[in-house]
């Protein structure tokens, strides 16, 4: 670590940027607040309240407007439930990631309808709340809801030594993907890595992972959107299209500075 890595770090700890102990569930609880709330008062309520005013939801190679498109709902609709397995959270505080299975009810002791894995980015408002800004969810089946899963969270385990800026971090992978296909994705591995495609269950190991990387058509079209990097640095988020045979759907990643450099967090594939 060069002199002026070290005093970014030594920054970070004096205005207490690093995830503490007390802090490193906050992501985890501010989800489960909101699957509460849905469980409690209804899924519109708890969207309406916990999404951020500049949301997004999207669907079929479209993004929307969070806030709009759940007050245009009917009060009571499905039940919908879901529970926090992977979180994690910039050194700085100020952007998050959750992900874990869901399903969809028409009523408690009902047959699930819907499963998959959802996708959440978490912002922190001026006021200090927590808000999802980014819902992207994946199907699968079965569902998981019920299975097991121990809690898995991420930690930063490195200061930026050069802010790259998220726009680069995003558009070196998808330069590499247009010369490498998928094999792309195989550089960027780590053991905190996690990849939701749709029609798959949730791939959280390198091994599974690099077996699956080579299903993924080498002829996807992504398309970045938009995206964002955390205060300090160490966290970045972008979100687009990926095309193929006329087709077209979504995607999601998040990135975490590493000691190698940057390395996939979470790979969502629609």
């Amino acid at each position: 670590m060069n002199f002026y890595a070290k005093i970014t770090w030594c920054v970070l700890l004096a205005y207490g940027w690093l995830p503490l102990a007390a802090q490193q569930h906050e992501i985890a609880r501010a989800e489960q607040a909101f699957a509460q709330m849905a469980i409690d008062s209804g899924a519109k309520k708890a969207f309406l309240h916990f999404l951020d005013s500049n949301s997004l939801l999207f669907h079929r190679g479209q993004a929307h407007a969070g806030l709009p498109f759940w007050s245009s709902l009917p009060e009571k609709g499905p039940l919908i439930y879901w529970k926090p397995v992977y979180t994690g959270m910039a050194i700085s505080g100020d952007i998050g990631f959750s992900t874990g299975p869901f399903e969809g009810k028409n009523s408690p002791a009902g047959p699930v309808l819907e499963s998959g894995n959802y996708n959440s980015i978490w912002v922190k408002n001026k006021q200090g709340e927590w808000k999802v800004l980014i819902d992207i969810g994946v199907p699968y089946k079965p569902s998981q809801f019920h299975n097991d899963h121990p809690p898995r969270s991420y930690r930063p385990e490195a200061p930026v030594t050069r802010n790259t800026g998220w726009q680069k971090v995003e558009g070196d992978f998808i330069a590499q993907f247009k010369q490498l296909g998928n094999q792309a994705f195989l550089q960027y591995l780590s053991e905190h890595s996690w990849f939701n495609i749709a029609g798959r269950q949730p791939l959280h190991t390198v091994k599974d992972i690099q077996a699956v990387v080579q299903q993924i058509p080498a002829d996807l079209q992504f398309e970045c959107t938009g995206g964002a990097q955390s205060a300090a640095g160490d966290l970045v988020y972008a979100y687009g299209t990926v095309a193929r045979r006329g087709s077209k759907e979504n995607y999601l990643r998040v990135w975490g500075y590493q000691k190698e450099g940057w390395k996939l967090l979470l790979q969502v594939l629609k």
